[in-house]
C-alpha cells in the first residue's frame, strides 16, 4: 500500500503523550474519508506506538517512515 497522495500535514513536532495523539486525532476529523493526513513527529513513543495503536483500533491504513529522528506518518481516513 502506498499512501502517497498527501491531503493535509500535521506538524506534531516539540510534543508529547497525549498532545500527539490528541492533535493527529483533531486533523484526522477534519480531512475528508479517504484522504491522507501526513504527521511528522521527533517523539518516538507517538510515533512507533501510540498513533500506529490508534489507526490499528480504527482501522486506518498507516505508513511510518523514520530517518534523523523524524517520523513521517501517513494515515489514510476510512470513515
Amino acid at each position: 500500500m502506498a499512501l502517497d497522495q498527501i491531503d493535509q500535514t500535521a506538524d506534531i513536532r516539540g510534543k508529547i503523550c497525549p498532545y500527539t495523539l490528541i492533535e493527529t486525532r483533531e486533523a484526522l476529523k477534519k480531512i475528508a474519508t479517504g484522504q491522507v493526513l501526513e504527521v511528522i513527529s521527533d517523539y518516538e513513543p507517538a510515533a512507533t506506538a501510540t498513533i500506529p495503536n490508534f489507526c490499528a483500533k480504527k482501522g486506518y491504513p498507516i505508513e511510518v517512515d523514520a530517518g534523523d529522528g523524524i517520523w513521517h506518518i501517513r494515515i489514510q481516513r476510512t470513515d
